[in-house]
């Protein structure tokens, strides 16, 4: 796997719907909002890419719901 592969950012919103096909196709909606996806109204936003060599769909949390908390 190289560290050089691209990810596809993906804002999400409370409510969506994220589907990824097989192939790697990704699909995210939101019956209950109007607008488009956008990365200053999402809740949280991940990176996804699909290794097509490995058939391995890979998934990294870029920003958060909910703040983070200290950890003591």
């Amino acid at each position: 796997m190289s560290p050089h592969q691209t990810f596809t950012r993906i804002p999400m919103q409370v409510g969506s719907e994220l589907r990824i096909r097989n192939t790697g196709e990704v699909n995210v909606s939101n019956p209950t909002v109007e607008t488009a996806p956008s990365l200053e109204a999402a809740d949280a936003v991940i990176d996804y890419r699909f290794d097509a060599e490995t058939g391995e769909h890979v998934l990294r949390l870029v920003q958060p719901l909910a703040p983070r908390r200290s950890r003591r």
